[in-house]
């Protein structure tokens, strides 16, 4: 009697993959459970403590009365006078941010979050503003510096001029309704701005802020230059501008951006914003399109810097996961080769009994790692599932010789993972390579084979595994 040896050992290994692959997915919803409770403890540091801070570069705002016709509620119409507001941005401002970047600040357990203390400068321009026919109310007119959370505010914001400093205040109504703290200097407390206001000044702005993650600079100026630094090597940039130039090394990193479009498009978005809730995107860095005829609700806003966790744990061990079928598959493929070759019969269960080791690798890479350093966690994790696998090994292929074979393979493949891990840019290109080599080593092993001669052979010419006594 012939055996189908070769196609119902290929059929077991299939589902064996297939139920390998199953398992990831709950290995990998259990990093997602413990990702969730990392972004809880993010949610519950905003809340009570500081969040990602937004500001809005400082602006002028005049108010005038404007006589119109009204309606009552009766729909009769009537003469009546509405107040209106005049904004004027400044025509130019150069930032400079140096930030202290900190992640052990705000921690529980084996949770931490990322938090800096930024130390803001500026130097700005008003120039004289263009005045139409209108009845100014220039006792009435404010500077505004709005920032989004003023809880990370050590001192007040001053603002230089006039060779003085005026420190901004914050604004009656708070920020709960609309997301900003418009801090303001007015000119009704000092009379002596509204001469500048009406022939322009030159300012020089000093804020120190904290913040939790991100921060995000709107400016609102016809030209502005702003330069971040600050002691964090993983920086992330996006809004409506990237840096013109940015380094990153040695726990440090400088991006510098030039615009002489974003604060004319930025204050106008300000001064069109009908609603609360659109003010509050702005704090967000978000910005709400009222046109029906955009593809995108939203668009970004601001230049942001967010300072990311190069070594999180849970994002580096689901990248992980994603490689996992692949070392099952290229392991049980060593495997049938093996059988092949040497004409010795690895049993289902044996294939199973590996593939549980090397699950359980995840398993040790998630929970040593929120601990320890990733690298030292994937190196222990490493070491005592290949030792493990190895050790079995010798058993089932009945010598030193093939197992440190497979312990070497194996050992390459985690290698091989955590060089992928590591190297986010060129992950597709060097798994690319990779994936053509171990095509053409296999290629190169079968290339005598005949797999119609195997598939024929008779059951009693493979041998079987039998326990050594």
């Amino acid at each position: 009697m012939r055996s189908s040896f070769l196609t119902l050992k290929i059929i077991a290994i299939v589902i064996l993959v297939a139920l390998f692959w199953v398992g990831l997915f709950f290995i990998s919803s259990l990093v997602s459970e413990r990702q969730g409770y990392q972004k809880a403890f993010l949610q519950e540091i905003t809340q009570n403590n500081i969040s990602p801070q937004t500001i809005i570069s400082p602006y002028v705002r005049v108010p005038y009365l404007e006589q119109t016709t009204c309606l009552d509620e009766q729909k009769v119409a009537h003469a009546c006078t509405q107040e209106h507001w005049m904004y004027v941005s400044a025509d130019s401002t150069q930032w400079q941010s140096n930030f202290d970047v900190k992640n052990d600040q705000y921690k529980r357990t084996i949770y931490r979050a990322i938090s800096y203390q930024a130390n803001l400068t500026a130097k700005g321009i008003f120039q004289k503003p263009t005045l139409e026919n209108k009845n100014y109310q220039w006792e009435k007119a404010e500077i505004l510096f709005p920032i989004h959370d003023p809880r990370g505010l050590a001192t007040q914001p001053t603002l230089k001029m006039l060779n003085k400093n005026y420190a901004f205040e914050m604004s009656p109504q708070g920020n709960d309704s609309t997301g900003f703290d418009f801090m303001r200097i007015s000119a009704q407390k000092h009379p002596e701005l509204i001469s500048a206001i009406q022939n322009g000044f030159a300012f020089d702005l000093d804020a120190k802020i904290a913040g939790l993650g991100k921060f995000t600079l709107i400016p609102t100026s016809r030209s502005v230059t702003y330069q971040a630094k600050g002691n964090w090597a993983d920086a992330k940039y996006s809004g409506q501008n990237l840096p013109l130039e940015k380094t990153s090394a040695h726990q440090q990193f400088t991006a510098q951006w030039k615009n002489i479009a974003l604060g004319h498009q930025n204050l106008n978005k300000l001064i069109n914003c009908e609603n609360n809730e659109c003010i509050r995107q702005l704090s967000d860095g978000n910005y709400i399109k009222n046109s029906e005829y955009e593809s995108e609700n939203n668009q970004k806003i601001g230049l942001s810097t967010e300072f990311l966790d190069s070594v999180n744990v849970y994002t580096q061990t689901d990248r992980a996961i994603k490689y996992g079928i692949v070392i099952i598959i290229i392991t049980f493929g060593c495997f049938f080769l093996f059988e092949v070759l040497k004409s010795l019969r690895i049993h289902p269960i044996q294939y199973s009994l590996v593939a549980m080791a090397q699950g359980i690798f995840f398993v040790l890479l998630l929970s040593i790692s929120e601990y320890y350093a990733f690298a030292w966690a994937y190196v222990v994790a490493c070491i005592a599932c290949v030792g493990l696998m190895t050790w079995y090994l010798f058993f089932v292929m009945k010598g030193a010789k093939p197992a440190m074979l497979f312990g070497i393979i194996l050992s390459t493949l985690y290698a091989i993972m955590y060089m992928l891990l590591q190297s986010s840019g060129k992950t597709f290109l060097i798994g690319s390579i990779i994936s053509f080599v171990v095509l053409a080593v296999v290629m190169f092993i079968t290339r005598h084979i005949d797999w119609y001669q195997i598939s024929n052979r008779p059951e009693r010419e493979l041998k079987s595994y039998t326990p050594h006594q």
